[in-house]
């Protein structure tokens, strides 16, 4: 009986031992919902410090030329790119590890953030949508991402944008609506202000979305008062990083 009763302890330590080693945040359930952040960690970058898309993504014409519609995927989520190599352009959710903070040129410049490093780990998000949004592929309860200031939109913001005269003065401002879609078609905006009163963000800061549930997508529209018949002339451009989230 005692050689039973310490074999029995042994195997309860051993199943509470594995229960420790094998789980992580997203295996864990917290109040019947599972945790995840999306931290753009798995994303492998080469010496530029950047992915935009590539050509291995599915064949598109873009006004004329060859484009390519590529994705990143991380806990279920979508991210897509849109690449055109002929005009070494895109649209979309980029991926960057880049430590530069300042601009002098589009390439690679317009990759770096004005931190100068991700909110955590090494790779953080660029975007820069015309139409493209997050897809989470199923609903979940969005608690809220970071954000910061890209480089491009800093110089602009400091220095002029070479379309609208000179730069930021303390009414001016710069943002991105944040559009978070429903389950049910509705949607739900939070404003996310990248320059305001005379400042702008240069740290990263948490755009709260107070655990709002059933969220599907995320999708970006920006604003400035710099601005011409097309829309602003501030670079619109944003850094994102982890995106935190149940489900």
């Amino acid at each position: 009986m005692k050689t039973n009763k310490l074999f029995g302890l042994a195997v309860l330590a051993c199943g509470f031992a594995l229960s420790f080693t094998s789980c992580t945040n997203d295996d864990n359930p917290v109040g019947g919902k599972r945790q995840a952040t999306v931290s753009f960690e798995n994303k492998k970058l080469g010496a530029d410090g950047y992915w935009r898309g590539d050509e291995s993504g599915t064949k598109f014409d873009n006004y004329g030329l060859e484009a390519f519609a590529c994705q990143y995927k991380e806990k279920g989520v979508t991210f897509p790119v849109n690449y055109t190599p002929s005009w070494a352009s895109w649209t979309g959710f980029a991926i960057s590890n880049r430590t530069e903070t300042t601009y002098k040129e589009q390439n690679p410049d317009q990759f770096n953030s004005a931190v100068g490093a991700a909110k955590s780990g090494n790779n953080f998000c660029v975007v820069y949508t015309y139409g493209e949004e997050i897809d989470f592929g199923r609903a979940v309860t969005l608690k809220g991402f970071w954000f910061t200031n890209e480089a491009w939109a800093v110089d602009a913001i400091l220095n002029g944008d070479g379309m609208s005269p000179g730069k930021f003065e303390k009414d001016d401002w710069f943002k991105c609506t944040v559009t978070a879609t429903l389950s049910d078609g509705s949607t739900k905006d939070v404003e996310v202000f990248l320059a305001k009163d005379g400042e702008y963000v240069k740290d990263w800061q948490f755009c709260d979305f107070q655990s709002l549930e059933k969220v599907t997508k995320l999708s970006f529209a920006f604003d400035s008062t710099k601005k011409n018949d097309y829309g602003p002339t501030t670079p619109t451009y944003m850094c994102i990083d982890d995106i935190e989230f149940e489900y």
